[in-house]
């Protein structure tokens, strides 16, 4: 084989590998949105799930998934956020379950049964921190009821919630006005209206939240 023949050869299968790394990253990107040209939410209502103070200058819109990778790991991240700025932030959680996770809507519904008996941020931590026990079941209901019945709801009731089409109207709606405003993908945040890329790491998301609480200069 002569040289011309084998620098061919090479860079044919340079380019062949280049192909196969782009594809590779591709398929493995994260499920999060960047801020693009989302419009803004729409405007928090009694319906909202909201933890912290009302008055708090810096307002977090969550659309996530409960069964999503990425929301479990910024469940954490959040967590912290809430704590350390507990006069600062308020989080109000939306419901934007992804078609190809097959227990993001019944999660959604757990949530949103135990939110009927005002438990649903006890719900939320029970979900995101044991995620792995439910989010490949073929049918987790026996595990939402085993969360119910740990803190302390009455679990006739919740059984029953988990199948009320009021209930999912909500999910439903949260669904639909995060696809009105262009989201495609979980966790999606937006501070005080605006969209944000999703920080990569908690001191990025605390600066975020600090520099929101800030005085308007204007």
């Amino acid at each position: 084989m002569n040289i011309k023949r084998l620098l061919f050869w090479i860079c044919f299968l340079l380019f062949l590998a280049l192909i196969f790394w782009g594809l590779a990253v591709a398929i493995n990107k994260p499920l999060t949105a960047g801020p693009g040209s989302l419009s803004t939410p729409a405007p928090i209502s009694s319906l909202d799930h909201v933890y912290g103070p009302a008055n708090a200058p810096v307002t977090l819109i969550e659309y996530s998934d409960f069964q999503c990778p990425a929301c479990e790991a910024k469940f954490f991240v959040v967590s912290k956020l809430l704590a350390d700025a507990s006069t600062t932030v308020r989080l109000v959680y939306r419901y934007f379950p992804l078609p190809q996770h097959a227990n993001a809507i019944s999660s959604a519904m757990a949530a949103e049964a135990a939110g009927a008996q005002g438990k649903f941020w006890d719900m939320y931590d029970l979900l995101f921190t044991n995620h792995i026990d439910w989010t490949e079941l073929a049918d987790p209901t026996s595990v939402y009821i085993g969360y119910a019945k740990k803190i302390g709801l009455d679990t006739d009731k919740f059984t029953t919630d988990l199948g009320s089409s009021t209930l999912r109207a909500k999910i439903d709606a949260d669904l639909a006005d995060g696809q009105a405003i262009g989201i495609n993908a979980t966790p999606t945040f937006f501070i005080n209206g605006k969209v944000i890329n999703t920080p990569q790491t908690y001191a990025e998301f605390k600066d975020l939240i600090d520099k929101a609480a800030l005085p308007s200069t204007k």
